[in-house]
């Protein structure tokens, strides 16, 4: 006689079923998308190089026989691609340029800061003490030029090499501190940015200056601008070379004459 079989042990398959919804249950504390994991999980999705790779791929496919609505719909595709290149371009420049000058921007607009406010004391003095016409207009001139001073520093264009207002060389035991607090030196900087600066605080287009929107200034003005910046930059390049070999000249003069000096002692 066949055996009976047993009734289901209802605990058996309740505990069964639980741990297979719990081997099966997804993690909340992991990624949905395992691809993500490794070092180039936080990649950027457009980046300069893949914009490049884009425009390359389709210029090359363009080069192929294609239908006309294909070939329509790719030249659309390159202008964007192309389009978003530059903007990908510019922007990284802006970037690194924001960077590079940060310190320096900030350093300066202090120090024309300072300037400002003193030459604004100067003239509450001179109305105070009465002085003449021509001397209360060379103290409004002077404050004119630090109101530039200090817009020269805030709003000169971010995209563009800064060309120092105030520079100074660091002398010896000095700190980067000491090296701002000078109130002495001549204004040099760029000139025709200077003037730039000054004609849009007239128009009120400051912020189109800082941002690389030079409205009201042409193509043609923005070009010598950038030629004016790099030809500062290349003469204060060329100053700074003249003046480490002449400061490596005087030194090896100076040793040459203490070995003539002191040879006689030893022979």
């Amino acid at each position: 006689m066949a055996t009976k079989r047993g009734a289901p042990d209802s605990n058996n398959d309740s505990r069964d079923s639980y741990l297979r919804r719990k081997r099966h249950k997804p993690n909340a504390f992991q990624p949905k998308d395992p691809e993500n994991h490794g070092k180039n999980s936080y990649k950027k999705a457009h980046t300069v190089n893949d914009l490049k790779k884009t425009v390359r791929n389709i210029s090359r496919l363009l080069e192929r026989e294609l239908p006309a609505n294909i070939r329509v719909e790719k030249e659309r595709a390159l202008q964007t691609a192309q389009h978003d290149l530059a903007m990908a371009g510019k922007a990284k420049k802006r970037s690194e340029m924001i960077g590079k000058y940060h310190k320096i921007r900030f350093f300066e607009r202090q120090k024309a800061e300072r300037r400002l406010k003193k030459a604004r004391k100067g003239i509450k003095e001179a109305t105070a003490d009465g002085k003449g016409r021509e001397e209360m207009e060379g103290l409004r001139k002077r404050v004119e030029e630090c109101e530039v001073d200090v817009n020269y520093a805030m709003y000169a264009p971010l995209e563009w090499e800064y060309v120092s207002l105030f520079p100074r060389r660091k002398k010896e035991g000095e700190e980067d501190g000491d090296q701002d607090k000078g109130e002495g030196v001549e204004r040099q900087g760029n000139g025709d940015m200077w003037k730039r600066v000054k004609r849009c605080m007239e128009e009120g287009t400051l912020g189109d200056l800082r941002e690389g929107r030079l409205e009201g200034g042409g193509e043609d003005e923005v070009k010598e601008l950038m030629r004016s910046v790099k030809k500062v930059r290349k003469d204060k390049k060329k100053d700074s070379r003249a003046e480490g070999q002449k400061a490596v000249m005087e030194e090896k003069d100076e040793d040459e004459s203490g070995d003539e000096s002191g040879g006689g002692f030893f022979e």
